[in-house]
């Protein structure tokens, strides 16, 4: 398992950070109801190498997770693997499929992944094993932006309705940095559930931290800071949804879930989280909130 990263910004200043928050959520709220959404990745889309080594590492996090959670039973091969918020692109789901996984689908909101060219796709493929058969991924490629999916298939809802797909379909539910995104998190959970077949299992990394590039780094808690009522006006569809990780295990195990384990990824300094603490809004303050977690990985299964 990755090392816990410890986070310590280096200044704190409770007042001014509120306000600025307060202020780039109301600007981010503007610059959405103008531009849309975009990719929360934190670089641009055309850094091509960038972008691949980002989709390796996203599959190595998960099969770091599934290793040390499931032990031997950890793998790919023959798994039907489906990811929420795929993002960017489908290099993950190449990745996947390169290492033995039967089928992938990816369930997105924003069709997001049009967006990556065949320079990104070329990049990708030489990265992989020199026993990867190359051609027939180009093929499940093809098929998959033809709107014809073999193995390889990449679905868009407005409305993020996963019943669309088949009850029992999949043995593996993956996700990088997209939970926290979720507006309906219980209708997700539940209907994800269904889907699942009986043994399979789920591994999804959240990101708990504040997500505007400049603010994440000086106040990693900003989102925190302000009240339901101010918060709630400033949010559109993909906004951090500031559940905690208590919420999501209680939302796991209601749903049919079990052997819920959370790793941590990164967490606050403990002189950081004295001085912040106090300053959060109420609802944030209990220790059940477990706020010192920034990021963090969930595994759980559902009962054979």
């Amino acid at each position: 398992m990755r090392p816990v990263k410890i986070v310590n910004p280096a200044k704190v200043s409770n007042g001014f950070n509120k306000l600025t928050g307060g202020a780039i959520l109301v600007a981010n709220k503007i610059r959405h109801a103008i531009m849309g959404y975009r990719t929360p990745r934190p670089f641009d889309a055309g850094q091509i190498a960038r972008a691949v080594d980002y989709d390796f590492s996203v599959v190595g996090g998960w099969l770091d997770c599934l290793g040390q959670y499931c032990g031997d039973a950890a793998g790919l091969s023959g798994r039907r693997v489906l990811e929420l918020g795929p993002g960017a692109d489908l290099g993950v789901g190449l990745i996947l499929l390169s290492m033995g996984a039967a089928k992938y689908t990816a369930f997105d909101v924003h069709n997001l992944a049009e967006s990556a060219g065949e320079e990104f796709y070329d990049a990708l493929f030489e990265k992989l094993s020199p026993q990867t058969d190359i051609e027939a991924l180009r093929r499940e490629l093809a098929l998959a932006h033809n709107g014809s999916p073999n193995t390889l298939r990449y679905q868009c809802s407005s409305d993020f309705d996963l019943s669309v797909l088949d009850e029992g379909s999949i043995d593996l539910i993956v996700s990088q940095a997209a939970f926290e995104h979720f507006d309906d998190l219980e209708r997700t959970i539940d209907q994800m559930t269904k889907l699942a077949s009986p043994g399979a299992v789920l591994v999804c990394e959240i990101d708990l931290a504040t997500h505007t590039r400049w603010i994440r780094d000086r106040d990693p808690l900003n989102i925190y800071r302000h009240s339901d009522a101010f918060y709630d006006r400033m949010k559109f569809r993909g906004s951090p949804n500031r559940v905690r990780p208590e919420e999501y295990r209680k939302m796991l195990a209601d749903a049919g879930w079990s052997d819920i384990q959370q790793y941590p990824l990164a967490v606050l300094d403990e002189n950081y989280m004295s001085r912040v603490s106090p300053t959060l809004a109420k609802k944030f303050r209990s220790k059940t909130n477990e706020m010192e977690c920034l990021s963090i990985a969930l595994c759980a299964r559902i009962n054979t």
